[in-house]
This record gives structure tokens, C-alpha cells and sequence, in this order.
């Protein structure tokens, strides 16, 4: 009965907090840097405000930027995501002795710069009984990045510098696999979103020969109902680290994030810098999300929204090049503060015109 009850909530879990993330390599990135993306793919359409909150920990020593779900970058540009993973054989009898997801995140997050350093501090979590929860993290600095699965006594890793790394919601090391609880069909499931994912961005190369943003973007919105009837629905709600990456003397004044809000090509994309002191309060109270979500519910047609959100995403992206090239002007000539009120200008506006246009639409729809 015991066993019974494990399988089933461990196929639960893999339905629910389904995730799909990956890596771009500068050799296969459209401008030459790396970056990396994340979605949620949570099943049925299950609301997910986006939140995004300045955050410090205690004895930390670098500030972060994070936002659900489950993506952290700090002022020295080490980005971390995470994806959910079955439980391991090597959890203590007792859980409440695991260290949780939030809680490892925030201890790399907040004291390591690079990749290299927060692979270390992690081997280390697994050998002085912090027991971190069994996971995947992917985490970049400005020059490699790294797919991590963790146990609380177990720890694989593959550093990336090449082409595209895809990791869904099981297993891809044999010595966590061999560790694993999961279910087989959890595995399958995950495994096909690997399968799908991979296969777009081989056609994205043959197409365009490099991954833009763009083109990270349009993958991760990807659903398609005939064919994967089964599988839970693609990207409800998708965050991405932007491929401009942080200039090392002003890190988090040029540090940048790109959050896509909400359900499936129901929100804009929208460029985040890490330096702004305020983050609007649609983004962190959650209310963005919770529009995107009643978009998702309404019946208004999936061409129709698309005409209207792709042309202001491609704007913005436009207007944050351009802006990011005169704040760095502006922090060649030590003028720290102009650029911080310019990115910041840039944010409130930006994220005020995509929220307008949102509910502009649902009025529409309502009448």
C-alpha cells in the first residue's frame, strides 16, 4: 500500500510542476552570447502570477533579482533555474531535514559568482548534511553554463559550451537515474517534451542557422494539440535570461532578464534590466500574470492575439537595444545614475504599455 501511494504521488508531481529549460551556447547563439530559458509547463492551465522581487539572504554577499517561478540572477550575472525532479532512494527517513529548492538557490545565488564556484558549493551541500531536495539547476555565468541533478547525497553535472542542452523532468545521468523513485511513465512523459523541444530547435537551425531570443521565444510557446494530445499543455507560463549579459564593471546596471508572463502567446515579452531600484507593481504584486491567465480563459481567438502582442514584443525589443547602448555611453562618462533612471524609465513604460494593451483586449472581449 506504501509503495501505491509513493507511485502516485510521484506522477503527480511530475504532471503538476512539469518544466522544460534549456541551454543556447554563444556558438549557436544568434549575437554569440550564451543564455538560458525556462518554462513552466504546468497542466490545465493552472494560474501562475509573475512575481519579481529584489531579494538579499542572510550572509550573502551579492543581490539578486528573482522571479517565479524559480529563476534567480545576481548583480555578477550567475543565473539559476531550476526544474523538478522525482524523489531519490538517499532521502533521510525524516524530510523535514531536506534543505529546500528556494533555500539552495538563495545560498549559490547569493554567494557564488560563477558557474565553477557554485558547482563547488553545491559537492559541498551534499557532503555536510545540508541534504539539498533532489533537483535539476541550470546555471551560466558569462562564459559556460551547467546542468546539475542533485540528491541529498548525490550530485552529477555536465558543463555546456556547445550547440543547444535540453532537460526536461527526469533523469539524464545514469548515476542519478539508477537512484531515482520516479515512475516510468512520468519519465515518458518528460522524455517526449525533451524529444519535441529538441526536435524545434533543429528546425530553428536549418531555418535561421542561429537562435535569436526570437526564436527561443516562439519554442517555448510551442502546443500542438493533435499530435500530443496527452501531453500537458506547452509553456503556460515562460521566463527567459536574456543573452545580453551583465558588463562586468557595472553588472547590475546592465544585467537584463526577459519575462514572458502568462499563458500561451496571451503576453508580450518584456525586457527586465537588473539595476532598476523598482520593480512595477503589475510584475511584483503578481497581477500581470493573473490578466495573461483571464486572456488564456477568454474565447478570443489565438491569431487575433498574436496579431496584436508580436509587433509591440518585436518594439520592445528595439527600443531596449537602443536604450542599453546609451546607458552604456552614459557609464563610460561616470554617469552611474542617469543610466539607472534611463533603464528604469524604459521598465515602467514598457511593462505600463503591455498591461494596457492586455486589458484593452479583455474589455474588447467583454463587449
Amino acid at each position: 500500500m506504501q509503495k501505491l501511494i509513493t507511485v502516485i504521488v510521484s506522477t503527480i508531481m511530475i504532471e503538476l510542476m512539469a518544466c522544460t529549460a534549456w541551454v543556447t551556447a554563444p556558438d549557436v547563439s544568434a549575437n554569440g552570447k550564451l543564455f538560458i530559458h525556462k518554462t513552466r509547463d504546468w497542466g490545465k492551465g493552472k494560474e501562475i502570477p509573475v512575481t519579481l522581487r529584489h531579494e538579499t539572504a542572510p550572509g550573502g554577499q551579492y543581490k539578486m533579482l528573482a522571479f517565479s517561478p524559480y529563476m534567480l540572477f545576481n548583480e555578477k550575472g550567475l543565473g539559476m533555474i531550476d526544474l523538478a525532479l522525482p524523489k531519490t532512494t538517499d532521502y533521510p527517513e525524516d524530510e523535514s531535514k531536506l534543505q529546500n529548492i528556494g533555500t539552495t538557490m538563495q545560498k549559490v545565488a547569493s554567494s557564488c559568482a560563477t558557474v565553477q564556484e557554485a558547482l563547488a558549493k553545491m559537492t559541498k551541500m551534499t557532503q555536510d548534511g545540508s541534504n539539498p531536495k533532489t533537483d535539476t539547476y541550470i546555471l551560466c555565468d558569462t562564459r559556460e553554463a551547467v546542468i546539475i541533478e542533485i540528491s541529498p547525497k548525490h550530485i552529477a553535472h555536465q558543463i555546456i559550451t556547445r550547440g543547444v542542452a535540453v532537460h526536461t523532468n527526469h533523469f539524464i545521468f545514469p548515476e542519478m537515474a539508477c537512484i531515482s523513485k520516479g515512475t516510468v511513465d512520468g519519465a515518458i512523459k518528460s522524455a517526449t517534451r525533451l524529444h519535441v523541444t529538441t526536435g524545434l530547435f533543429i528546425d530553428k537551425m536549418k531555418e535561421h542557422g542561429k537562435i535569436s531570443i526570437a526564436d527561443s521565444v516562439d519554442v517555448s510557446r510551442f502546443h500542438d494539440n493533435e499530435k500530443y494530445p496527452e501531453m500537458c499543455p506547452f509553456r503556460n507560463s515562460t521566463v527567459c535570461a536574456s543573452d545580453y549579459i551583465p558588463d562586468a564593471e557595472y553588472p547590475d546596471v546592465l544585467g537584463t532578464v526577459n519575462i514572458v508572463p502568462g499563458p500561451t502567446c496571451y503576453a508580450v515579452a518584456i525586457p527586465i534590466p537588473m539595476g532598476i531600484k523598482k520593480i512595477p507593481a503589475v510584475l511584483e504584486n503578481g497581477d500581470f500574470g493573473k490578466l495573461a491567465y483571464k486572456l488564456k480563459r477568454s474565447k478570443i481567438d489565438d491569431k487575433a492575439l498574436k496579431e496584436k502582442f508580436l509587433p509591440i514584443e518585436e518594439n520592445f525589443r528595439k527600443e531596449y537595444e537602443a536604450t542599453l547602448d546609451t546607458a552604456r555611453k552614459l557609464l563610460k562618462d561616470n554617469k552611474r545614475e542617469d543610466a539607472l533612471e534611463l533603464l528604469q524609465k524604459l521598465t515602467d513604460k514598457q511593462v505600463a504599455e503591455a498591461y494596457a494593451l492586455m486589458q484593452g483586449i479583455l474589455e474588447q472581449a467583454d463587449n
